[in-house]
């Protein structure tokens, strides 16, 4: 699922349909691109303030595009990691000093054509994880989080993560697919404001530790926070996952050198 706060957490606003497919389209068209198989390419743009777009391309369409964070936090390992729809996988996030379950979440990845071309299924991984901020809160520190939980009602962390993607709070559908969510909390260990190139607009990126001592970057429209978050803050809310596994097409035809605008809205 796509909505128009993820394109605004990495500093990609538009005002209207033309304006934003005339944008996404000569971003992608002016990113590096690679084959994945005959007629299926997959093209990635990444602005030097760390705000990606991922498409997949066939026979000239966009049949998927992803905006997201280019993640630089330490890979976490993974495994059973499955697609479930066309656009989100499932796996088991796993701590990395012990190598025991946290908990299965679903991801939109940016690896995804690749995985998809390959099967659709990989046993185990390691999976560079981001998100993209929805509605967050920012509390002074872990006990300024701990005072704002109300005393009637169920008491987090300040390092929880709830995949809440992947169940429905409300009656089970049996037709009903995971969504790449999660509520999480956790400590900012990072902070800068860099500027999207392309647009000017500023956004907030920030390195947050959380349950398993998990690092994942996070991106925050100025829209919804002003000021950025300090280091030792408690971040919570609500997050789009994102991830990249790191593979590679079996074939690996690569086309990364060339620019092409060729794509049809």
């Amino acid at each position: 699922m796509i909505v128009s706060s993820h394109f605004e957490a990495i500093g990609i606003g538009v005002t209207s349909e033309d304006e934003f497919g005339e944008r996404v389209v000569s971003l992608i068209s002016a990113g590096t691109a690679r084959q994945i198989a005959k007629k299926i390419s997959e093209h990635v743009w990444t602005d030097p303030s760390g705000a990606r777009l991922v498409a997949q391309v066939r026979n000239g369409e966009i049949e998927f595009l992803l905006p997201c964070l280019a993640g630089t936090t330490p890979a976490v390992p993974v495994r059973d990691v499955r697609l479930v729809d066309d656009e989100t996988a499932m796996l088991e996030l796993l701590d990395g000093v012990d190598g025991e379950l946290v908990c299965p979440i679903a991801v939109e990845l940016e690896d995804r054509a690749v995985l998809a071309h390959s099967g659709g299924r990989l046993e185990i991984g390691s999976l560079v994880l981001a998100a993209l901020a929805e509605d967050v809160t920012v509390h002074a520190d872990a006990e300024a989080y701990s005072a704002s939980q109300d005393d009637d009602g169920p008491k987090f962390a300040a390092d929880h993560f709830i995949p809440s993607g992947t169940f429905s709070l409300t009656e089970r559908s049996p037709d009903r697919t995971p969504s790449a969510h999660a509520l999480f909390a956790g400590e900012v260990i990072e902070v800068e404001t860099p500027v999207n190139t392309v647009t000017g607009t500023a956004f907030h990126r920030i390195r947050v530790r959380t349950i398993a001592a998990i690092e994942l970057d996070v991106a925050i429209a100025t829209t919804d926070v002003e000021q950025p978050p300090a280091r030792g803050n408690i971040v919570t809310g609500t997050f789009f996952l994102t991830g990249r596994l790191g593979l590679q097409p079996t074939d690996p035809a690569e086309n990364s050198s060339k620019r092409r605008r060729w794509f049809r809205r």
